[in-house]
């Protein structure tokens, strides 16, 4: 469990200032808790969803 937040921290900071924070926002709260690694469940929730709309724009 601590690997994936560190995973989820790392994330983070490699796509700060890359309006991640912003596309965040609209569905979250408290994303830069988010981002740093903590709030593991919501983490999951919005990195599937980031996920899924990126994978979205290359198969279709």
């Amino acid at each position: 469990m601590h690997f994936l937040m560190i995973f989820i921290g790392s994330v983070g900071t490699l796509m700060a200032n890359t309006g991640l924070e912003e596309l965040l926002e609209s569905k979250f709260a408290g994303v830069s808790k988010l981002l740093n690694g903590k709030k593991y469940p919501q983490n999951v929730r919005a990195l599937r969803i980031v996920t899924e709309e990126l994978l979205r724009k290359v198969f279709t």
